[in-house]
């Protein structure tokens, strides 16, 4: 069995620094968590981690039903609850969509760094491979 480590991102906590640029402003401040996987389960996390991030693709696809939604009546009250649905669910920061699309980014960003690993660590075994054949 051979472990390979990478960083888990995951999109939470008020604290933190953005990880990549490709995180930075997206969604919630992203942490790392250190993590470990059998190399040979590594594609099946991989495969999970996209499957995750389709399904929270599909969820801000429906969200956005609700950021256009007009309002139910032509009423004062209908309109507000109108924009603070459309609020609550949409892309400004700690709505629905903002956090989502941090989520996504951060799981694309754990996929990136488990890729790395599993090419890190065969690079590794390919040397020291190489370093133990006899040359003549």
């Amino acid at each position: 069995m051979a472990l390979i480590g990478f960083d888990a991102i995951t999109a939470g906590g008020a604290v933190g620094a953005a990880i990549g640029s490709g995180l930075s402003g997206v969604g919630p401040a992203p942490t790392t968590t250190k993590m470990q996987v059998d190399l040979d389960e590594a594609p099946k996390l991989i495969e999970g981690l996209k499957v995750a991030i389709d399904q929270l693709q599909q969820a801000y696809d429906e969200a956005q039903t609700i950021v256009t939604a007009a309002p139910a009546a032509n009423d004062p009250y209908s309109g507000n609850v109108s924009v603070a649905m459309g609020s609550v669910a949409g892309a400004d920061q700690g709505g629905y969509c903002w956090a989502n699309e941090g989520a996504r980014a951060a799981l694309l960003k754990t996929i990136e760094n488990i890729e790395k690993s599993m090419a890190g660590y065969s690079d590794r075994d390919t040397a020291a491979s190489d370093s133990m054949t006899t040359k003549e």
